[in-house]
């Protein structure tokens, strides 16, 4: 029997590995090398082919106890006999009889496929989420019954029309669709055109907030004067959180790739941050002296440790709390309406009002798209615009003073009046 016990313990391998319920055939564990373990009920259609039902990752809330029900319900629906490598199921389902009379699978059908081959294989978990989420809410009760070659152009331009007043939704729901034919056109080598791409996407309203050099002073006497409040009164920040802010400032790294900074990532004599897996994928940051200070400062403070997090819990855990923390300061601050994500926003303002170039911008911030640093090219345009008008400026300056200066020798000049 496939047990909690067993599915935790379970470790991950190089090649993702599947462990098997004795006790209820069709009852598989699978183990990514990511180290997820997701489980699946598996049975066989009439055509003999090989069908794996996702019951859900392993969480402390769901375990092996509570997958097996799910799976018991989801392979008794097939028939018996129903199981692992079993002959066949004992009658199609309603998406299979819509589709029999096409090779190609409906959207719900795919879409199975889709989750267990790339959601769950390549994606960060947030991301993942995010995918599931416009799937079970969008695209699945607008396509779910169609046949992937069935759907047109037309038929996203209409769901995505319908979602005009959530333009984020709509754009991402567009998003999904397209990697979703992507990867049928990559696993099954069709032909068919991508429909999503006809589609053009909404313009989003992009959000940002930068500090103003008052405001980073504001904050900074807020931060100062917390470390001196003991805990538990008016004021008080804990350490932790206030190096987390301190980081998150000077460095224009994402909160996460704070609060999970290791000290066996720092790499003191090359003032660098090796981050194994950020959003963008694994990446070096070098950092700034007045970081590497900071850091310092934060060991010495720790006994100079060796591993574990830079910044933590009183248990040594993730500092879960740095919101709660963020938002007492700002307000102590009188910038209620600063993020934390802002912070990364002002390095890149910042840098770019003091003349970095937006491609370099986009490195100290580990961008991989540099559509995703362009954000930033209007505050590029104010600093050449003040450029430009420096330099007109300048040009005119030096042809007035030209012209008052006194005219070389052989030229004509007008006669003084007596």
């Amino acid at each position: 029997m496939l047990t909690n016990t067993q599915a935790r313990e379970a470790k991950p391998r190089e090649v993702k590995y599947e462990i098997t319920c004795d006790s209820l055939p069709g009852f598989v564990l699978r183990v990514l090398p990511s180290g997820k373990k997701v489980f699946f009920a598996r049975y066989r259609d009439p055509a003999n082919k090989d069908h794996r039902h996702r019951l859900g990752l392993l969480t402390p809330a769901f375990g092996a106890d509570e997958a097996r029900k799910i799976a018991m319900v989801v392979l008794a629906q097939q028939g018996p006999g129903a199981s692992v490598g079993a002959p066949k199921a004992a009658g199609p389902t309603s998406e299979t009889a819509l589709s029999s009379g096409s090779k190609a699978p409906t959207i719900r059908e795919f879409a199975r496929r889709f989750e267990q081959d790339h959601v769950d294989m390549y994606l960060k978990p947030r991301t993942a989420e995010k995918y599931r989420r416009v799937l079970r809410l969008y695209v699945l009760p607008e396509f779910g019954s169609k046949r992937m070659d069935d759907i047109t152009p037309a038929d996203v331009q209409r769901a995505h029309n319908k979602l005009k007043p959530m333009p984020c939704a709509a754009n991402y729901m567009r998003c999904v669709l397209s990697v979703m034919y992507s990867k049928w056109e990559l696993w099954d080598r069709t032909a068919y055109r991508n429909p999503a791409t006809a589609v053009q996407r909404f313009e989003e309203r992009e959000v940002e907030r930068f500090l103003t050099p008052e405001e980073r002073q504001a904050l900074e006497r807020v931060l100062t004067a917390a470390e001196k409040i003991r805990s538990g009164k008016p004021g008080h920040i804990g350490r932790e959180a206030i190096w987390g802010v301190r980081l998150l400032m000077l460095t224009g790294m994402r909160r996460d790739e704070i609060r999970d900074l290791r000290w066996e990532q720092v790499a003191w004599r090359q003032k660098m941050l090796r981050l194994p897996d950020s959003k963008g994928g694994k990446r070096d940051v070098i950092v700034a002296d007045e970081v590497m200070a900071l850091l310092g400062a934060i060991a010495a403070a720790k006994g100079n440790p060796k591993r574990g997090l830079v910044v933590c819990s009183k248990n040594g855990k993730k500092l879960y709390s740095l919101d709660r923390s963020w938002a007492n300061a700002r307000k102590l601050a009188g910038i209620p309406d600063v993020r934390l994500h802002d912070l990364r926003h002002s390095v890149a303002s910042d840098a770019i009002m003091n003349g970095v170039p937006l491609e370099v911008v986009g490195k100290m911030l580990g961008h991989k798209n540099y559509r995703t640093t362009q954000r930033y090219a209007h505050i590029a345009d104010y600093v050449l615009r003040d450029a430009v008008n420096l330099t007109s400026k300048v040009i005119v300056r030096a042809g007035r003073s030209g012209a008052k200066a006194k005219p070389p020798k052989g030229s004509p000049t007008r006669p003084r009046s007596r």
